[in-house]
């Protein structure tokens, strides 16, 4: 297991993201290729290249260490290179990818007034030859809660093998039934090594006719900074393409840190209204004694154990700003014995940070998992969650 973390950390760190938005082909069906060239001035090349969706956004998986000059076109007779008469654009800037993160928001129209070298032309000309390396992340695909990705050996995969989670499933934000703009969304954040799946009793007490689950679908080993970021440009990019106004979120274990990471994200750019509830169920707001002998100790440490050692960084960022006004907080902990619930203490669970900024904190006689499940917790949840959205 140590030997396939340690080959994840090491492809981790010379693996990159780039995403963004393509415009500028309204009403044209041609797909949009955006390509990531690399080279000495004159001597450039496409080192990768996918294809935008329909709303033209796109996502770049990249070699780190590299710096970028992004260029798309309509491929409007699909030979995969661009031709005289197709519209082309480039981003005004060369990008530099950074190893384990991704680079957002890379917006840029479809101009043919952008200059390309000859080198660049002559590039863009050979992407048949290029072997597309993908990354598929989920923007609101719908699938249903059993689905084969969504099992324990994925979310255990996702945190010990982060990479090859990234490569064999994607991740990103799924929808459990169609959109639907009059109903709330009410999204669902795992913790690690966890998987959607672990929200079946949760998702099973929503009241359907106002609410839409979705859940986000993550690998768990990497660092929650790259995790908090991945989950901000999915969410945008929903926002953007369905224009809903509020999202209620629910997380569990690790999965509280990173969505109260991403709504302090949100308030320091002035969307603190997003969110009107965050619910945690059992997270360590101080950190897991584990997680620190882990990177002390273990042959190879997995990322995100960095930023789940006991006050980490990371944990001390994130109470370093004060909770949006404007969501209510739920803070759920679990007791089973005398020293919390059997995997997070109740020192970790009662930071009193996260006690202070909670306006309903509510404890179970229950163990870490089977706080997911249990009849009192659900009909609490239940109760905040139906508090959070108005009748329709």
């Amino acid at each position: 297991m140590f030997n396939e973390l340690q080959r994840n950390v090491r492809d981790l760190e010379a693996l990159s993201g780039l995403y963004g938005e393509v415009s500028g082909v309204a009403g044209d069906a041609a797909p949009v290729i955006v390509a990531a060239l690399a080279g000495a001035e004159g001597d450039e090349s496409v080192l990768n290249y996918a294809e935008a969706g329909a709303n033209g956004r796109y996502l770049l998986r990249v070699q780190a260490g590299k710096t970028y000059r992004l260029v798309a076109f309509a491929d409007r007779n699909r030979n995969r290179r661009l031709d005289a008469s197709e519209p082309f654009g480039a981003l005004d800037h060369a990008v530099t990818a950074q190893g384990g993160r991704s680079v957002g928001r890379l917006d840029f129209s479809l101009d043919s007034a952008a200059p390309l070298s000859p080198a660049e032309r002559a590039a863009l000309a050979g992407l048949a030859e290029v072997k597309r390396q993908e990354l598929q992340i989920a923007l609101g695909d719908q699938v249903d809660l059993d689905d084969p990705a969504f099992s324990p050996d994925g979310g255990k995969k996702g945190l010990w093998a982060p990479t090859d989670f990234l490569s064999e499933i994607g991740g990103g934000v799924y929808f459990l039934q169609a959109f639907d703009p009059k109903k709330t969304p009410v999204l669902f954040v795992h913790g690690a090594g966890g998987n959607p799946r672990e929200f079946e009793s949760l998702i099973a007490e929503l009241d359907r006719k106002r609410f839409q689950p979705w859940v986000y679908y993550y690998p768990s080993g990497l660092r929650l900074g790259t995790v908090v970021q991945m989950l901000d440009g999915i969410v945008t990019s929903l926002r953007r393409e369905y224009g809903f106004e509020q999202l209620v979120v629910t997380a569990h274990s690790m999965g509280g840190l990173v969505s109260m990471s991403y709504l302090k994200r949100l308030a320091a750019r002035g969307d603190e209204r997003q969110v009107p509830l965050l619910v945690t169920l059992s997270t360590p707001w101080r950190g897991h004694e584990a997680a620190e002998l882990g990177v002390k100790y273990a042959p190879v440490a997995i990322p995100s154990w960095i930023d789940m050692q006991v006050d980490s960084d990371f944990q001390r960022a994130l109470f370093s700003t004060p909770m949006p006004p404007t969501t209510r907080f739920g803070l759920f902990f679990g007791y089973h014995g005398d020293s919390g619930d059997g995997t997070i203490s109740l020192a970790s669970q009662l930071r009193s940070e996260a006690q202070t900024e909670a306006q309903r904190m509510l404890g179970f006689d229950e163990t870490h998992t089977s706080i997911l499940h249990a009849s009192a917790v659900r009909q609490a949840w239940r109760s905040l969650v139906e508090t959070a959205a108005p009748q329709h």
